[in-house]
């Protein structure tokens, strides 16, 4: 197997690392055969490739042997933001979903121990053909039997389906909400056009509040409330 090294990875403070954690925690809570789980959010900027990577370690942390698919082909943060590196040929999620390559020449094992990801290479304009292709099928359907778990960055869905589109071959999805940013009417229809496609959703993570101040919770009665997740908001409370 192809090997994959992530040479930037943030540390973040105790209270983010347990609201991670209480995530992790819930999902080990839901029907074992929701392993394939789509994260993704209503509008840009919501935190949504920062907690799918938050969670991903946070799963294969305690052993589980977990696979995170980049399906973010617009405007993917990870290549950059984690400095990836390796030795081997770098191909990813548009590769194999064009037929250029097969599924194990996507997979790389990664120095997160029981971590390994499918990233995207480089960014594509109008990827929907390729996440509607009979091949998106094919990869959801064989890394299902290979691992505990999957977790699957889409992008937003205000401007484009493609959290949909990948949803119909997941099992359930994670709906991130950024305090502040995404407003009340927009998020109750990102809610919906999720539970429209028959797959469940699971519950919301409600990103960046401020727990010191009144109505922190605006969002909790559209799903389950699984803490507050944003490095940036932790560290300009504590200046």
């Amino acid at each position: 197997m192809k090997s994959l090294t992530l040479n930037r990875l943030k540390n973040y403070p105790f209270d983010v690392t347990e609201s991670i954690n209480q995530l992790r925690v819930n999902l080990s809570f839901t029907d074992k055969d929701l392993k394939r789980i789509v994260i993704t959010s209503s509008i840009p900027n919501e935190g949504k490739s920062t907690i799918s990577l938050a969670l991903w370690r946070s799963l294969a942390g305690i052993g589980k042997k977990t696979l995170l698919i980049d399906c973010d082909l617009r405007l993917s943060q990870y290549r950059t933001e984690c400095q990836m590196s390796t030795e081997d040929v770098f191909v990813g999620t548009a590769h194999v979903l064009s037929g250029q390559n097969d599924i194990q020449d996507v997979i790389y094992k990664t120095n997160v121990p029981n971590g390994y990801i499918i990233p995207v290479t480089s960014s594509i304009n109008n990827p929907g053909i390729l996440l509607e292709s009979h091949r998106m099928n094919e990869l959801m359907e064989q890394v299902y039997d290979v691992f505990d778990y999957i977790i699957i960055d889409t992008p937003p869905m205000a401007s484009v389906a493609d959290a949909l589109t990948v949803l119909k071959n997941a099992d359930a999805s994670i709906l991130i909400v950024r305090s502040g940013l995404a407003k009340k009417a927009l998020v109750k229809e990102s809610v919906e056009k999720l539970k429209r496609t028959g797959k469940p959703l699971l519950g919301m993570v409600l990103n960046g509040v401020d727990t010191s101040a009144h109505g922190s919770y605006y969002y909790k009665d559209y799903g389950d409330y699984y803490g507050n997740y944003d490095p940036d908001a932790q560290k300009k409370r504590k200046k």
